[in-house]
């Protein structure tokens, strides 16, 4: 069971270092004023960053003092309250509206209020994305307790669940480590992760899915260290919840899923395959119990079947032409395809598919581009130290009126750069700390500590052929949080061994 994680451990580890190397060197930017999401690729400041990392590195390590005279319980509310503020200190500052796909789901959920289902029509939203229904359930719910368009109360919801992820991710350290330095360390560095921050201002289903994720990973955790079913219940649970909100949380599924293989294999348990046969059918629960129930209010036989998935693929390994967004970004294709298919499925598959062959024709005959594309693709998502928060947060309040100084000041001016300088820094700093996390997971293996760094590497695979975004890479870069701790640990380690050999 060991030497199978390494096919994922080994390689990830690689990744990261080679993302530290392109953190160093380069940065991957949006500008201000965009209409559509499309990456660019600036030049860092190697010194500069290298020089402030060593300072920062020699200060944590000179600081253990400072933290055996606090508890854990101590630090972890601290960061808890911290995250909270800083969240409602943006979502105040910003007063985000919504517009693209967040206006969309607003705007059915209104009008599903209003007993209009129009919105299942040909050729309207949900005709192709169906499985938005999840979302627009939960804005329906949050419309009808707070009253229509109250997009404060769901930010607010976000604070709360952004909290909560700062706990889970506190309580999963201490699970999978069980050192008090290391606990501590992972509370400290959760609260420099602004761009989680900066999300709570975002009406839609990122932040509520990744809570949900985490709980799920936590519960999972639980049950591959106790074998108390009343964990996988959780896990499922959370999953059923996270995949109905938010369908891509399928990857947290798909890397519990492989765990629990894992575990019944070597400890020849087979009663965990039907553990994971219940976890993947749970899952489903509520994504069908949503359709059932609006397809019963819209007088319909079935919800809309909607854009097959694979053209999210096929969108993924597209060339980047002057007019698109970039290697793998979106361009539109999955729309396109669905309807020049005259809204047949097979027909949209086949020619998704047809896609899919010539994208990796092209890569064979040309080994050299395709290494150049991947790289750019995967630079593009992983290489942003913002995740697109900014930039989310400048698209969703433009509409604002009246925005006040120290928004702009935040938004477009030298308050930009700042927060992009810090972002830069701690980029960089948790991408290191990972590496060595990761180093010393596989020197001082376990399943459970495997699987947390599964969810990451499940992460950057799928958005390799997936469609591209920075916005998709936050969550598994959050989850680096106890493996970047760890990590510090064990540098923080070696430091004051040598400092302490060259004292003596």
């Amino acid at each position: 069971m060991k030497k199978l994680t390494y096919f994922y451990l080994i390689p990830l580890s690689i990744i990261l270092i080679c993302t530290c190397f392109f953190s160093l060197l380069k940065t991957t930017d949006f500008e201000l004023y965009m209409q559509n999401e499309v990456p660019s690729y600036k030049g860092d400041h190697p010194f500069v960053l290298l020089i402030c990392f060593i300072v920062i590195l020699f200060l944590c390590c000179r600081a253990d003092h400072l933290l055996r005279r606090r508890r854990s319980g101590e630090l972890c509310a601290l960061a808890c309250i911290w995250a909270g503020g800083v969240s409602l200190f943006f979502v105040l500052l910003f007063r985000c509206q919504v517009v693209c796909d967040s206006g969309f789901l607003s705007r059915y959920a209104i009008e599903f209020m209003r007993g209009s289902y129009e919105a299942f029509l040909e050729k309207d939203y949900l005709y192709y994305y169906p499985f938005q229904i999840g979302m627009i359930a939960v804005l329906e719910i949050i419309y009808r307790l707070f009253g229509i368009e109250n997009f404060l109360a769901f930010q607010i919801v976000n604070i709360i669940l952004i909290v909560a992820v700062i706990y889970m991710l506190h309580k999963i350290t201490g699970e999978l480590f069980e050192e008090e330095e290391v606990i501590q360390w992972e509370l400290i560095l959760s609260m420099g992760m602004l761009p989680l921050f900066l999300y709570a201002s975002f009406v839609y289903g990122d932040v509520p899915g990744f809570a949900l994720g985490v709980a799920a990973i936590y519960s999972g955790i639980l049950f591959l260290k106790s074998e108390k079913w009343r964990h996988l219940l959780g896990a499922g649970s959370a999953f059923m919840l996270a995949v109905t909100v938010k369908s891509n949380t399928c990857i947290l599924l798909a890397a519990f899923c492989i765990a629990l293989f894992l575990k019944a294999v070597y400890c020849r348990k087979w009663v965990l395959f039907l553990g994971i046969l219940w976890i993947v059918l749970f899952s489903q629960v509520g994504v069908q119990a949503v359709n059932f129930i609006y397809a019963r209010r819209a007088g319909i036989d079935q919800i809309p079947e909607g854009v097959p998935k694979v053209a999210w693929i096929a969108m993924g390994l597209q060339e980047a032409v002057e007019t698109d967004n970039g290697c793998g970004w979106y361009n539109g294709y999955n729309m396109d395809v669905y309807t020049e298919s005259g809204y047949n499925a097979a027909i949209a598959v086949e020619r998704s598919l047809e896609s899919i062959r010539e994208s990796v024709a092209g890569f064979i005959h040309n080994p050299a581009h395709a290494v150049y594309y991947f790289y750019k693709k995967y630079t593009s998502q992983w290489n942003d130290p913002s995740f697109q928060s900014l930039m989310m947060n400048e698209w969703y309040s433009r509409y604002t009126e009246p925005r006040w100084q120290l928004a702009d000041f935040f938004i477009y001016g030298a308050g930009r750069k700042i927060l992009l300088g810090i972002m830069n820094l701690y980029h960089l700093q948790i991408l290191v700390f990972s590496v060595s996390g990761c180093l010393a997971v596989i020197k001082k293996w376990r399943l459970d500590r495997s699987y947390l760094l599964l969810n990451v590497f499940g992460g950057i695979l799928f958005h390799m052929i997936w469609e591209a975004k920075s916005r998709y890479a936050l969550p598994y870069f959050v989850l680096l949080l106890p493996v970047a701790a760890y990590g510090l640990t064990q540098i923080s380690d070696r430091m004051k061994r040598c400092l302490d050999g060259n004292e003596g």
